[in-house]
């Protein structure tokens, strides 16, 4: 707190529409809860940010699903977080263009700048399966879907 405090640096300056879309995408990768939607939106509109559920379908058509976790998946959080966890993944989507690494986190960096020494996701693909690489899927786009029409006119969420 103090380091943000002396930074100058307020939630909003943190709470972006960029930081947001990395946070969807994070969720279409990881298989998140369908409630991210609902809490995402609610904080994004606290922050005076502009997220839509157009935001959830657009992202989620361009992103795959890679982990392996419970409770759909194999593995458990703790068999992700042995191969290098959420700072290995972040450095690898960061890598390849998937999410923003430019964005600015509470530690008064960048989230580029947090990961830069995690460990490096494509050296583990031969010995490990927890997250798999976006040319490999688990399915190859997101597992969250905003549903539309007359059973759902102001949009639900599956």
């Amino acid at each position: 707190m103090k380091n943000l405090l002396a930074l100058d640096l307020k939630p909003r300056d943190i709470m972006t529409r960029q930081a947001f879309l990395n946070a969807i995408a994070i969720v279409m990768i990881l298989g998140g809860s369908t409630n991210s939607v609902l809490h995402l939106l609610a904080i994004a509109r606290s922050c005076e940010v502009e997220l839509s559920v157009k935001d959830f379908s657009d992202i989620a058509a361009k992103t795959p699903f890679l982990a392996d976790l419970k409770p759909s998946g194999k593995y458990m959080q703790e068999d992700f977080h042995k191969i290098g966890g959420l700072p290995a993944l972040l450095k690898y989507l960061i890598k390849k263009g998937v999410i923003m690494g430019d964005t600015m986190t509470v530690t008064g960096k960048t989230l580029g700048e947090n990961v830069a020494d995690a460990v490096d996701l494509e050296t583990t693909w031969d010995t490990q399966d927890v997250i798999r690489p976006l040319d490999k899927p688990i399915k190859s786009t997101g597992h969250i879907a905003i549903l539309r029409g007359n059973l759902a006119p102001d949009t639900a969420v599956a």
